[in-house]
């Protein structure tokens, strides 16, 4: 008879929990040795290092299962980033100031266009580019809202930024989801998956966006000013959200960030004191960056670099030439429109829950598609923040 043994199986036994402390730990560690040396680089780009350096692709001390089992966690933080974006946004505002909406719509449109050119000229298949270009539209909101608070920044710059990526995120999902209209059509999926599919991921990710809104501000109200209980309202909402969208096959990424908007606007007289999530949030963000990190693969990087830099170069270039160029419009002078275009040089890192979502109906294209969005992911979740933090700094807008 085989004895039993009581010893644990490792590295099996490195369960979820410690899994996550050992991310948060590296992440903070990492992030501090790289600011000793390079003190103006963000901590963001030492999370991202961190992650890289002890997933997969590297030490693998934290492999492929344990991140999936990790996704409720790092879904719940980025819910926390989309509706903190959204309670920022001042739509009305927005609307008042048609050259800043009508910057963040040419940006959009002309990346896009660009964008997808570039690929097809590298032999991507015209499906693939088009769902890359709609992805290079989308500007990191965790990244700019990190770096944003992390210096402390406040300012005209600082507020056109957070706003266009704001409408480059919507308008990117947007072009998405006409682009998984288009493989639906390729891969003979019939008339209701091409015509009823994006409707339905529009639509229902707003309802539920309004829904959970409405619910936060009349339980609010409820609550009064019992700050302690309107925390754990949002968060619950906020993860309630996520969790809904999951089980709808809706768009967390856009239900989130409508959330955000429309409690703000439901709540005219702001009756509903603003939440103070930062308690919260600066624990998740380390999740959040050294996980992402932790998910990016070299593999792609060695064979797809031509392309993933050109992306980027490109992208570079029309985001600085367009603020630039519409500065005046904007009211700000030409050097803070060029300093507008190189914050937002970060790729969004919802780009590759976007992906995921193509993969679950097409793997065989997915794969192609996430290949090559993983590699350009790899060069700008470590350069993005550095993109950023300049920009805020160099405008003046930074107080810290």
């Amino acid at each position: 008879m085989t004895p039993h043994s009581f010893f644990p199986a490792l590295p099996e036994a490195l369960n979820v929990l410690t899994a996550t402390g050992l991310l948060l730990i590296a992440g903070l560690v990492g992030a501090h040795l790289l600011r000793r040396v390079f003190p103006q680089v963000p901590a963001i780009t030492g999370y991202v290092l961190t992650g890289l350096l002890i997933g997969p692709s590297v030490f693998n001390l934290i492999n492929v299962p344990l991140l999936a089992d990790m996704s409720l966690l790092v879904d719940l933080a980025l819910g926390l980033v989309l509706f903190e974006l959204g309670r920022r946004v001042d739509y009305q505002w927005l609307l008042r100031e048609r050259g800043l909406l009508f910057t963040g719509i040419v940006l959009s449109t002309v990346t896009f266009f660009a964008l997808f050119l570039l690929m097809t000229w590298f032999g991507v298949s015209k499906l693939v580019a088009t769902m890359v270009a709609a992805l290079g539209m989308a500007t990191s909101p965790a990244v700019v809202l990190n770096v944003v608070r992390e210096v402390k920044a406040e300012g005209q710059l600082t507020e056109r930024m957070l706003h266009i990526v704001v409408i480059g995120n919507v308008l990117g999902f947007v072009a998405f989801t006409i682009g998984l209209m288009a493989v639906h059509v390729e891969y003979d999926a019939g008339w209701k998956s091409v015509v009823l599919h994006p409707i339905y991921l529009l639509l229902g990710s707003a309802l539920l966006a309004w829904v959970m809104s409405r619910l936060l501000v009349w339980i609010g109200h409820y609550l009064g000013r019992d700050v302690q209980a309107r925390t754990i309202l949002a968060l619950a909402l906020i993860a309630a959200t996520v969790g809904i969208a999951f089980m709808l096959n809706l768009s967390a990424l856009i239900a989130l960030l409508l959330f955000g908007i429309a409690s703000r606007k439901n709540d005219p007289r702001h009756t509903v004191v603003e939440t103070d999530l930062s308690p919260f949030t600066g624990v998740l963000y380390v999740a959040l960056f050294v996980f992402a990190g932790a998910r990016l693969e070299l593999s792609h990087l060695l064979t797809l670099w031509p392309a993933a830099l050109a992306f980027i170069a490109l992208r570079l270039l029309i985001t600085l030439t367009t603020t630039t160029a519409m500065s005046r419009l904007n009211g700000i002078a030409l050097r803070k429109g060029a300093l507008l275009g190189v914050g937002l040089v970060p790729l969004s890192g919802f780009n590759i829950i976007m992906v995921q979502h193509a993969v679950g109906y097409y793997p065989q294209f997915g794969a192609q598609l996430s290949a090559l969005v993983v590699s350009i992911l790899v060069i700008l979740e470590l350069l993005g923040p550095i993109f950023t933090r300049y920009a805020l700094v160099a405008s003046g807008e930074a107080k810290n």
